[in-house]
């Protein structure tokens, strides 16, 4: 039996579109919401949880 080469068992990520958009638009998006739900809850400390 011949192993396979080892190119297709290095496991390294493949840059797509999707993982493009990924980190130029969903790890900032993830940023901002969290730093709105932050400053929310900071704001609005009066309000019973």
């Amino acid at each position: 039996m011949e192993d396979q080469s080892s190119d297709e068992n290095e496991g390294g990520g493949k840059v797509d579109r999707v993982a493009v958009l990924y980190i130029l638009g969903g790890i900032p998006a993830i940023t901002v919401f969290l730093v709105g739900l932050f400053a929310l809850v900071q704001f609005c400390r009066g309000i019973p949880a």
